[in-house]
């Protein structure tokens, strides 16, 4: 989550392949017996609707920052709205005010 910030565009193939890869981690860490698997689910899934954030139309993503405020930090959502993501029109809106202190 944080490599996003230093990234101007992204691949949403590789987005789709980092949530797989969350999947099988998941799994994998659910047969050591020693890690608290409740605790990597939590974890896990929070990566998956971060990176299922780039998957949103941009008024969608707008939305839902103003629903769930407090889920990510305000960097991380800085980050979703600044990347550019193919397929993903940002409108330009002159008097545009964010859902979330920058």
């Amino acid at each position: 989550m944080k490599a996003l910030a230093d990234m101007k565009s992204i691949n949403l193939f590789g987005v789709q392949q980092i949530c797989w890869n969350s999947i099988a981690l998941e799994q994998a860490l659910a047969a050591i017996p020693t890690i608290d698997s409740e605790t990597v689910q939590q974890r896990l899934d929070r990566v998956r609707t971060y990176h299922d954030l780039l998957n949103m139309p941009f008024e969608a993503l707008l939305a839902f920052i103003t629903k769930h405020e407090n889920l990510f930090t305000t960097t991380e959502y800085t980050n979703l709205l600044k990347v550019q993501v193919p397929g993903r029109e940002i409108p330009v809106i002159r008097d545009f005010i964010p859902p979330v202190a920058f």
